[in-house]
């Protein structure tokens, strides 16, 4: 199944081709996408089969799927990429139904996918931006251990940018 890591509640594993359409869904709720750059349709199937090949052993980088343990309900994505800007820093990203907001599921996820990544690699630095408007998820950062450091432009968009 490609299973990265789990916890009680929550398993991060790669998505199923057959996911996809679920995948999908997550980005059809405004609630979702407030705090997201607008892509298409067509963008959201490209990035999600892109990511459907196995990384080589070892290789935590990607965008990856969250499921419920109780139930395997799709919770949203995760993902760890490399920065685009040019150094290599870790950018932790996530996206959840509107559903599981607010449950400590992000705060639970971020720091078991972080730790993931410190065991494979101990060495590597973390950053991640936001939507200046996005607070939750600012304090989920800043919770994990993240410090807010300026903002970063992407896209022409401006960010609240944070490190590790």
């Amino acid at each position: 199944m490609n299973i990265l890591t789990q916890t009680p509640r929550l398993i991060i594993r790669r998505f199923k081709a057959a996911e996809e359409e679920m995948y999908l869904s997550l980005y059809d709720d405004d609630r979702v996408m407030q705090y997201l750059p607008f892509r298409s349709r067509e963008d959201h199937i490209q990035i999600f089969r892109e990511h459907l090949n196995a990384a080589p052993a070892g290789d935590v980088t990607g965008r990856w799927g969250l499921f419920n343990t109780e139930d395997n309900d799709f919770i949203g994505m995760c993902l760890l990429r490399l920065f685009d800007d040019g150094s290599d820093n870790i950018e932790l990203g996530y996206a959840f139904r509107y559903e599981y907001w607010g449950k400590g599921i992000a705060s639970e996820m971020t720091d078991t996918l972080l730790s993931c990544m410190l065991t494979v690699n101990p060495a590597a630095k973390f950053v991640a931006v936001t939507d200046l408007e996005n607070t939750a998820s600012q304090r989920v950062l800043e919770k994990i251990g993240m410090k807010r450091d300026g903002n970063y432009f992407r896209n022409g968009i401006e960010l609240a940018m944070f490190r590790l």
